[in-house]
């Protein structure tokens, strides 16, 4: 058989064709060496977002299936509602008691999440395990090519491949009509060629090709990872419909089934998407591997002929790029690395793998998430944004290529849509206690996560652009470029978990930007960045030229100019207007620290855009210029006895060093994407422009603005010792223990009214409203629905009496008065734990006989249990018991309940309890059900106890 071209017959054509396709095959007439050629990409980067993805599927299933088991998900919800009910407030001592009373239901959730992250994980590992032995299975039958086997070996030499990492050569017989490389985590890979392909062994134009595109995904040494992705596309969406059967058999397509379905599917197609994209850069990097042998031209007419036979468009997940775009990319040079969709996929799978690790972490260590939930949170995040970023970018700037403004927006761009979609699809589960708020508040932390996504993509820029222009020789310095990256990133991100939650209240902000922020240490990691930046550019390794001429002077007189400017006028205006009062003080020292911060920023700005001396000496002068105005305007408090202590001096320094972080956070992104532009070459005239009058005019201008006027909205006045006290109403009152009453306390007290009188409407509703002073804060006046049970069935009959309270029926016809009271709790976040109450006083026209409460006895002892059937079909089942009744009024009586509604997964359960107290003419009757919690015996006690006392007036 011959090639196209050669009067090759259709057959030939489509086998060739298939091979390229399946395989990604290139030509090569004269391979120069495998030792000129540039080895194919190593794309674990690519890889790790990819599993990232699907650790965030996992966890989101993990939340779908705790929310569906009913048995996992409603007691957590009714811990929700009652320890936020018991524990109200945000002062820290309410929060700590709240989250030690939740901790326990909330890790049992956090385990499920866990559970089904590693479910993912071991499900691409089944995957890794599973399809090289499908692979396998494939070739039950094999040729023998002697030839075929002797001239693989000759490649495998030629590309250097020892032997512990040199492939197998399996020829398989028809119907196999693609070339591919297969094999499992152990042992050596396997290279399968079709028999059209391997017969032809003698013919370098017809088998190198095939081979050394093969050898290029064996010489990435990632053939394994490859064979699970190629099933990662299947994985994630048939995961989360798993999880949600429970949902959807109880409970039907319902919002919470919807939501974490939406959620899933997003971080599916990205997934999906992920695998796809990676799967077609690989096939491009082999194919450049093998045209990089000296015959792209038949590589290129090869994969154009393949393009003439019919395929099903599948553009997006195809995992083989097209056959005539591979052609035309052969014919030029290929696209760096770091384009705007690599950052979008970059920062959309780095905010979603965050906002799952935020919520799994705040789930498993409640009680200390705040010390420990956002370091895992925005440590995933930076990580997965330098692991994605910088390993392009450093490609990218290697091979000269601009628009770095691609990358940096794509990143923002990805990092905010994802973040908008993480809170408007939360995880299951978690929408109970971090609910959608508004648009506006998820429009605008979408935002804010999307520029500080910019801005560490901006970091990674400009580390990327100094590694490749200084060549540091050593493989330690690139080492810690990465880990300088990282740990900048988690300065840049760390506001993010807690300014998102309280963007609400801009005065939190404030107090939070100005008083806990700095103290925290971590936004200190950002000092790596000029601390790397500025040995950097000493020179690194050894091997490559040092710049001549690092700091001139013009350079060092507008540091020195922008320091006497910023902190002299601090000090100055402190002398000229001292504070007289704490508020007064509070307010010039935010405006000293804040004239600090913008010092070193105008120096940055200057220098990086007038002076153009790039940016990474300009960010190291800013810096300097930042700190140094810090201790100025420190010595001077000390001096004056201002600053004592510890706590003063974190202040001065570390709040004009964090807020200066973040003021160069926000601008490298634009600073980074400009086109480089040389410096001008000092000439002997000296007419260079000197960047000292612009810095003194912006440093003039900002202090006058700063000092002047002020920056409105920038002050944040001293906290209170406890903030929400001064707001929150007063503590409710405690509900007394029921004392120990006696057979005769029922006697009339003098000077008070006999509690058996007949009792006109007023006194009737005042008795009914004294309960509202024993019931603790957390409950609300209900409005009175009447009796309700009358459209229910009871089964069985026997029970009717008991379960609609007819033995009271005969005392209608002398009732004079009744009047009712309803209280229940406020709703919880959960809405699912509640407790009621329903008082009923009635003042009969005769006094009410000892009989009716022994009618109510016997209607007890004659049903054990009875249901209630509603008109829609719902049953509610009740078991009848008793506890002893309080020793109040003449007689006393109680019946208890325990409540069943639903089965199984549905089931719902409660207590309830109605007591009767006599007392001559009147009868007073308290009604408590508890839904999801326990029956409080203490308050009904202490409201049965107020409701008879309510009779003396």
């Amino acid at each position: 058989m011959t090639w196209p071209g050669a009067g090759a017959t259709r057959d030939d054509r489509d086998t060739a064709a298939d091979g390229m396709t399946g395989g990604g095959r290139g030509v090569g007439d004269g391979d120069p060496g495998a030792g000129s050629r540039v080895p194919p990409d190593r794309l674990g980067w690519l890889y790790a977002l990819v599993l990232a993805s699907l650790v965030s599927v996992g966890t989101s299933a993990g939340g779908l299936y705790f929310v569906a088991d009913r048995s996992l998900s409603r007691p957590w919800a009714a811990a929700v509602d009652v320890c936020t009910r018991a524990h109200p407030g945000r002062a820290a001592e309410q929060t700590t008691v709240r989250d030690r009373c939740m901790a326990g239901q909330f890790r049992r959730r956090g385990v499920v999440m866990f559970a089904g992250a590693g479910i993912a994980l071991g499900g691409a590992a089944v995957l890794v395990l599973v399809l090289p032995l499908a692979d396998r299975r494939r070739l039950r039958r094999r040729l023998t090519v002697p030839g075929a086997q002797e001239r693989f070996a000759d490649l495998c030499d030629r590309n250097r491949l020892a032997a512990r990492h040199r492939p197998r050569l399996v020829v398989a017989a028809p119907p196999v009509r693609q070339a591919y490389t297969t094999g499992g985590v152990l042992g050596r890979p396997t290279v399968v060629l079709p028999a059209a392909v391997a017969v032809a062994h003698a013919e370098p134009a017809r088998f190198d090709p095939v081979v050394e595109h093969e050898l290029a995904h064996v010489l990435a040494r990632d053939v394994a990872w490859a064979s699970a992705v190629r099933g990662l596309v299947w994985l994630p969406v048939p995961a989360v419909l798993a999880a949600g059967l429970l949902e959807v058999a109880f409970f039907g397509l319902n919002a919470t089934y919807l939501t974490a379905l939406g959620r899933a599917a997003v971080i599916a197609v990205s997934t999906a998407l992920l695998a796809a994209g990676l799967l077609r850069r690989r096939e491009r990097e082999a194919d450049r591997y093998a045209a990089e042998a000296g015959h792209a031209a038949h590589l290129a007419a090869l994969l154009r002929a393949g393009a003439g036979r019919p395929t099903r468009r599948r553009r997006l997940l195809a995992r083989h790029p097209d056959p005539v775009a591979r052609a035309a990319t052969l014919g030029r040079p290929a696209e760096p690395p770091g384009s705007w969709t690599h950052g979008l996929a970059v920062g959309a799978v780095a905010m979603l793998a965050m906002s799952s690790a935020d919520a799994l972490v705040r789930d498993l260590f409640l009680t200390v998430q705040a010390t420990v939930g956002p370091p895992v949170a925005v440590c995933v995040g930076s990580v997965l944004l330098t692991v994605g970023l910088l390993p392009a970018l450093v490609r990218r700037a290697a091979a000269g290529a601009g628009g770095w403004w691609r990358p940096v927006l794509g990143a923002g761009t990805g990092f905010a849509v994802a973040a908008f979609i993480a809170i408007a699809l939360p995880v299951p589960g978690s929408s109970g206690v971090s609910a959608w708020t508004d648009l506006p508040a998820a429009m605008l932390t979408a935002a804010l996560a999307g520029s500080l996504a910019a801005a560490v993509a901006g970091l990674c820029v400009l580390l990327a652009r100094l590694v490749v222009a200084l060549r540091p020789g050593s493989v330690g310095w690139r080492s810690a470029t990465y880990l300088v990256a990282a740990a900048a990133g988690v300065a840049v991100l760390w506001p993010l978990p807690a300014v998102a939650s309280v963007l609400a209240d801009g005065e939190v902000v404030r107090g939070w930007l100005v008083f806990a922020l700095p103290r925290t240490g971590w936004p200190l990691l950002a000092l790596l960045v000029p601390v790397l930046v500025g040995l950097l550019l000493r020179g690194a390794g050894e091997g490559h030229r040092r710049p001549e001429r690092r700091w001139d002077r013009p350079v060092v007189a507008a540091v020195l100019i922008a320091v006497l400017i910023g902190a002299g006028s601090a000090v100055w205006w402190t002398q000229l207007s001292p504070p007289g009062t704490l508020a007064e003080a509070n307010r010039l020292a935010q405006q000293r620290w804040l004239l600090c911060a913008l010092t070193g920023w105008a120096v940055l700005l200057v220098l990086a855009v007038r002076r153009r001396t790039g940016v990474g000496r300009a960010l190291t002068a800013g810096w300097v210029a930042g700190v140094a105005a810090a201790l100025l305007q420190y010595l001077h408090a000390l001096v004056t006895g201002r600053a004592d202590g510890l706590g003063t001096a974190e202040a001065h320094l570390l709040a004009p060093l964090v807020w200066l972080g973040y003021l160069v956070a926000f601008t490298l992104p634009f600073l980074v994407s400009r086109p480089p532009v040389p410096a001008p070459v000092p000439s002997s005239s000296g007419n260079t422009r000197s960047p000292v009058p612009a810095v003194a005019l912006l440093a003039a201008l900002l202090a006058a603005m700063v000092l002047g006027p002020g920056i409105p909205g920038a002050y944040a006045p001293l906290p209170l010792a406890d903030p929400t006290r001064a707001a929150a109403p007063s503590a409710a009152p405690v509900v007394p223990p029921a004392p120990d009453v006696t057979a005769g306390s029922a006697r009339p007290i003098p000077g008070r009214p006999e509690p058996g009188r007949l009792l006109t409407r007023a006194e009737a509703r005042r008795a009914a409203g004294a309960v509202r002073a024993v019931l603790p804060r957390g409950w609300r006046v209900r409005p009175d629905r009447g009796d309700s049970g009358g459209g229910s069935r009871i089964e069985p009959s026997a029970c009717r009496p008991l379960a609609e309270d007819s033995y009271l029926d005969r005392l209608g016809e002398v009732e004079r008065v009744r009047e009712r009271a309803r209280y229940a709790t406020v709703p919880g976040p959960a809405a699912t734990a509640s407790t009621e109450l329903v008082i009923e006083i009635r003042s009969h026209a005769a006094p009410v006989p000892a009989s009716v409460l022994a009618e109510a006895e016997l209607a007890r002892r004659a049903c054990p249990g009875f249901t209630a059937r509603g008109r829609d079909g719902s049953a509610v089942r009740f078991a009848v018991g008793t506890r002893p009744p309080p020793v109040l009024g003449e007689h006393s009586w109680r019946v208890d309940y325990r409540l069943t509604a639903g089965s199984g997964q549905t089931r719902i359960t409660g207590r309830s309890a109605f007591v009767i107290v006599q007392a001559g003419h009147n009868l007073v009757t308290v009604y408590a059900s508890a839904i999801s919690e326990p029956l409080n015996e203490r308050l009904l006690g202490a409201a049965v106890e107020a409701a008879v006392a309510g009779l003396t007036g």
